[in-house]
């Protein structure tokens, strides 16, 4: 019995809370870190998962079962905190996002991190978030922190992200607009476009995962079938797992949709980490 639960006490990760990333406007944004309870190569790969919320609200204590499940796997997983509206408009989140990646890039040594292997991974705003550091390199040319480390990753789970910010949203997301982006949706074309994952999908865009369900009344379907057309016009990997029943969430209480959804996640799981270089 005790050697069991040694064993087990073992095999948990080894958790960071409240590493320091950055300081915006003397606002300090933090990250917890999830490391493995052992790396047997010298270095492993990580990812960096991603809070929903709309952008509004949140928080990365949201994502550790996520973390825990990565750090299982042999993955550092980072949870990550970012600048929320209304205070802060579009583009401070994806900025600290990048942010947040190149810092892990910059301490990979500390943590024991290969930083040619960097994931990422969110839900919802997190997703979209998670989408775009994959596609998209540092937004600021001359960025204050890390400047000259890349924050683009190389493989993505996104778990029911917006994928296209001008489309299919019904008429009561109109007021996240001004909210997140600053303008009403009318006057904000030119910032949905550089806020939304499929126009910047190109033939060097990373592998992709995505889980998505047909009951989701927040963040339509057509979403995720929206990215899936833009990644194959450029003859790039992305596989989209499209659940019956599945709302905008990962519990529903019926055990035929969630053991559905649990089988969607687990392979986003590997799917991630099968692209960073480990076995499943």
């Amino acid at each position: 019995m005790i050697s069991a639960l040694l064993a087990m006490a073992l095999a948990q990760p080894q958790i960071d809370l409240g590493v320091v990333y950055s300081k915006v406007g003397g606002e300090e944004l933090k990250m917890d870190i999830y490391s493995p309870a052992e790396i047997k190569s010298g270095t492993a790969p990580a990812v960096v998962v991603i809070h929903g919320g709309a952008w509004v609200s949140g928080n990365r204590t949201d994502m550790a079962d996520l973390c825990i499940q990565l750090a299982s796997k042999g993955i550092v997983a980072a949870t990550v905190s970012y600048r929320l509206a209304p205070k802060h408009k579009w583009p401070a989140m994806l900025d600290d996002v990048q942010t947040a990646t190149r810092f892990l890039r910059t301490q990979a040594s500390q943590y024991k991190i290969d930083p040619k292997r960097i994931g990422s991974a969110g839900a919802s705003a997190g997703g979209h978030l998670a989408l775009l550091l994959g596609l998209r390199e540092t937004r600021d040319p001359k960025p204050a922190e890390h400047a000259g480390v890349s924050s683009q990753t190389q493989v993505v789970f996104n778990i029911f992200g917006p994928t296209d910010m001008a489309n299919d949203f019904p008429p009561a997301f109109d007021m996240l607009y001004p909210m997140v982006l600053g303008k009403p949706k009318a006057e904000a074309g030119e910032v949905i476009k550089d806020a939304s994952p499929v126009q910047w999908v190109t033939a060097q865009a990373p592998p992709i995962y995505t889980i998505h369900g047909t009951a989701d009344a927040v963040v339509p379907v057509r979403q995720a079938t929206r990215l899936e057309e833009a990644m194959k016009a450029q003859k790039r990997e992305i596989v989209t797992v499209i659940v019956e029943g599945m709302p905008h969430g990962i519990r529903t209480g019926k055990p035929d949709v969630d053991e559905k959804i649990k089988k969607g996640l687990d392979d986003g799981i590997n799917f991630l980490a099968q692209h960073l270089g480990l076995k499943s």
